[in-house]
């Protein structure tokens, strides 16, 4: 498989390799194909003629190019490549674990850098001070205000019991202010958990993109028996899904017989996976869903409802119908590559369409951002629209376009990993959960 993948996206561009390297049937191909005569004879013409001679490293992003164009002329957003330092950093998120600071980062639109979404208590950037609403701009010194999230996130972590200094920048202070930690393991949590009213649980799972999902989930599971709960809120809200391992795991703990998913290539529909019978919850169930709810998790939801484990209550869920693998390329780097569709157990196809509630329910929980643009007013203008009571302003440009977009408020994270915060007041749809269970 790697060495398949290999030969795909490097063999095309080395001319000198390509006969050498391609099998038979897919070098005659791209002989015979102009386009890839063409790609080759681009890459030659820059080695040799190019007015500036390339170094390597250029010429590394040159072919980089190339493989990016190839999956873009796909117009498929599910195929992508990753550069070896995102490959990398999704290798470590899938372990489940990692070696860093403690701290949950997103980036800072206004002016660059990282911005300190939340702490984990114990851990050091908790223990060192740093706070949420903090701005990272260096790593052990260098200015990161230009770098991309993932290239700062690989700068801060690093091998364990090793050091990392860290500059911020506070609102209140002028003065950038450096933190110097030891990098300690992180454990990915990807499960929350609650007991509502009427002794109701509730178990949030946040994402299938790590191998100890179900270990995570199982324990939340039997904690809510231990502690005498009977009936169960399962919450995939704002699951992007994952691995599709961790997807057919955690319906098993649910669903006692049966098919949970089939998979449909190029040449065949099999049974991917089947319920074993080793149910970890069998009490009464709802599943709570949204429209960001897409993968694994519209597998675990479109089985609950193909075989009527569980009433899905929420939102039509994202519909992402189709399975990657993803190979290991030549320079570190990984290919994310379509290959298969998935089907529920009575053989729904969801692609683009996605898993539709058996009672549909509008998420409530956060505010719709406003957003307005426009054009006609006079260069520099002050436009002002007031919704709702509330006025918004921004500024015409000097073609007299203006455009104004409200930041969506940070959510706050629980002071305890694992434990699931909720309102009521705000979320219709788990509302609607607890009066199913009733």
């Amino acid at each position: 498989m790697k060495r398949r993948a290999w030969i795909i996206v490097v063999g095309g561009i080395l001319a000198a390799l390509v006969y050498a390297q391609l099998s038979g049937g897919v070098a005659e191909s791209f002989n015979r194909n102009p386009y890839g005569q063409a790609l080759i004879q681009t890459y030659q013409l820059l080695q040799t003629q190019y007015l500036t001679r390339l170094e390597p490293d250029q010429l590394n992003r040159v072919l980089e190019g190339g493989i990016r164009g190839m999956l873009g002329a796909l117009d498929d957003e599910f195929t992508s490549y990753s550069p070896p330092q995102r490959a990398n950093l999704r290798n470590q998120d899938i372990q489940g674990e990692f070696f860093g600071i403690g701290a949950t980062l997103a980036p800072n639109e206004n002016g660059g850098g990282a911005r300190v979404q939340g702490v984990i208590r114990g851990l050091p950037a908790f223990n060192a001070g740093i706070r949420a609403g903090d701005i990272i701009v260096e790593v052990n010194g260098q200015d990161v205000t230009k770098l991309d999230l993932n290239e700062i996130v690989a700068q801060i972590r690093g091998p364990q019991n090793t050091k990392v200094t860290i500059g911020i920048r506070r609102e209140g202070t002028n003065a950038i202010l450096r933190f110097e930690m030891i990098r300690q393991r992180v454990e990915i949590i990807s499960v929350s958990k609650t007991i509502l009213p009427g002794n109701v649980g509730y178990v949030a799972l946040e994402t299938f993109g790590n191998v100890r999902v179900i270990e995570q989930l199982n324990a939340a599971l039997n904690e809510m028996k231990q502690r005498g709960v009977q009936k169960l809120v399962f919450d995939l809200r704002d699951n992007g899904g994952g691995l599709l391992d961790q997807g057919c795991q955690v319906a098993r703990a649910f669903i006692r017989e049966g098919p949970i998913v089939y998979t449909r290539t190029r040449n065949e529909t099999r049974l991917y996976c089947e319920a074993n019978g080793q149910v970890t919850w069998s009490g009464p169930m709802v599943v709570l869903i949204n429209g960001n709810s897409a993968s694994a998790s519209e597998i675990v939801a479109g089985a609950m409802q193909d075989t009527g484990r569980a009433k899905v209550i929420g939102e039509t869920s994202f519909g992402k119908g189709v399975g990657q693998n993803v190979i290991d390329l030549a320079n570190g780097g990984d290919l994310t590559l379509v290959t298969f569709e998935w089907l529920t157990p009575k053989r729904r196809g969801i692609n683009k369409e996605g898993i539709k509630p058996d009672i549909e329910v509008k998420d409530t929980r956060f505010e719709v951002p406003v957003a307005f643009e426009g054009t006609g007013a006079k260069p520099g203008e002050t436009v002002t629209i007031t919704i709702g009571g509330q006025t918004f302003t921004t500024k015409a440009d000097a073609q007299g376009k203006f455009n104004f977009s409200q930041p969506r408020p940070a959510v706050n994270l629980p002071a305890e990993r694992g434990q699931a915060e909720v309102d009521l007041n705000k979320d219709a749809i788990l509302r609607r959960a607890l009066e199913e269970l009733r």
